[in-house]
């Protein structure tokens, strides 16, 4: 009986598609998180204020709050490999602008926030549409494995990404870490090209234009059918109001406000959450299948808010700034997983395969639509407030929400 689990690993690895899909995973989120750090950093660089910095964030952002929902549509209509193919080529032709108008001295606070709006919204069709896919391509009983496997290769790529990024700042320069960030995009467009699969028949179904009535269906399955999947997306965006805007862009400005750092220091202090979160991916990879999922998640978001309140007192007790930031970061970090991977798998298991889409798409409106709103409200806040006092502030709100979660059975309950 103990050689089953090595034997059900190896067959995940060496499903072909799934391969393709890590490898594109891999280096197509290394590329995501370069431009994180870089597009964030170079607009305070170019303005040195708070809130165009919060600005950008927000055109990274909103395609979410806006398009997201429709996303998720699409991904239950169209073959969901064709939808991340036009996402990634898209991004492509996009992020190469960025250093292109950059060098011949075209580039400015506004037609950055243009380029990132757009990437942004193609990028909108890519996770709704890989992680309604994944069911397609692996069985139900590796849903987990593979969930972590998928997980745990954006975190590998956040931390290869950024700490390369960070190696590679004093020698390349910020603006020509986007032509790396461009190439990674093709990559993953070559990679989930080779992907081969039959679509099941259930999926197959004539779009006819009902947007509006497919996108209905969705809210109502959540809202009526099983509201266990309306308080998890109503306590995930909860969580990410409170959280992703200073994560954002609260922690560059605390950087340049309470030691002067560097774009060097931020790429570095970023690449922990990678370390962090592929630890913890291990832990969850091993052991959440025994417990409830829904435990697991509400508990994750607590610890999520918990672990930023320690930011308020970076810069006192006389400890170097940059290394108590990288360990709180760290620290913060081994929680995400928790959160992520549960989530996942909670939604394979609660949700038919032909509602996923949708069910994805709100999730990911609830974590990254919401962001835009926290981001763009952090930039204006931190224009009065210190970054220290907001860090306080919002991880005593992420854990209540996450408390609140826990006391509802059928939340804790959810498997």
């Amino acid at each position: 009986m103990q050689n089953i689990p090595s034997r059900q690993n190896i067959r995940t690895l060496i499903n072909r598609n799934i391969t393709y899909l890590w490898l594109g995973q891999l280096v197509s989120q290394a590329g995501d998180s370069i431009t994180h750090m870089a597009v964030i950093w170079l607009m305070l660089d170019m303005t040195g204020s708070a809130s165009l910095t919060g600005f950008i964030a927000f055109a990274a952002t909103v395609p979410a709050l806006l398009f997201g929902l429709f996303a998720g549509v699409l991904a239950d209509h169209y073959r969901r490999r064709t939808l991340m193919l036009l996402s990634d080529l898209a991004r492509f032709f996009l992020i190469l602008i960025i250093p292109i108008t950059y060098i011949f001295n075209l580039l400015n606070p506004w037609l950055l926030g243009v380029i990132v709006f757009s990437a942004a919204s193609f990028g909108t069709l890519f996770n709704p549409s890989r992680d309604a896919l994944i069911p397609e391509l692996v069985k139900g009983g590796q849903l987990l494995r593979v969930n972590a496997l998928m997980q745990s290769t954006g975190y590998l790529a956040y931390f290869v990404g950024l700490f390369g990024a960070g190696m590679l700042l004093n020698t390349m320069g910020l603006v020509n870490l986007f032509f790396m960030d461009a190439g990674t995009f093709l990559i993953s467009f070559i990679m989930i090209f080779l992907i081969a699969y039959q679509r099941s028949d259930q999926k197959a179904v004539n779009y006819e234009n009902r947007h509006l009535t497919e996108l209905k269906k969705g809210l109502k399955y959540v809202m009526v059918e099983d509201r266990r999947l309306f308080w998890i997306i109503l306590i995930t965006a909860l969580n990410n109001f409170f959280i992703m805007g200073p994560a954002v862009v609260g922690l560059p400005l605390l950087i340049k406000e309470v030691w002067n750092g560097s774009g060097q220091d931020f790429a570095f202090i970023e690449s922990s959450y990678g370390v962090g979160m592929l630890l913890a991916t291990i832990f969850v990879y091993r052991f959440a299948s025994k417990y409830k999922k829904g435990t697991w998640l509400m508990l994750g978001i607590i610890y999520d808010g918990i672990t930023f309140i320690p930011l308020f007192w970076v810069g006192h007790f006389g400890i170097d700034p940059f290394w108590l930031t990288l360990i709180i970061i760290f620290v913060h970090s081994l929680g995400i997983p928790f959160i992520q991977v549960t989530r996942t798998t909670l939604i394979h298991s609660l949700v038919p395969g032909n509602m996923q889409g949708r069910v994805f798409s709100m999730i990911n409106l609830a974590v990254i639509g919401v962001m835009s709103i926290s981001v763009a409200l952090t930039g204006i806040v931190a224009e009065w407030v210190s970054p220290r006092e907001i860090f306080m502030f919002i991880g005593i709100a992420a854990t209540l929400s996450g408390i609140l979660g826990l006391l509802m059975k059928s939340i804790r309950q959810a498997d």
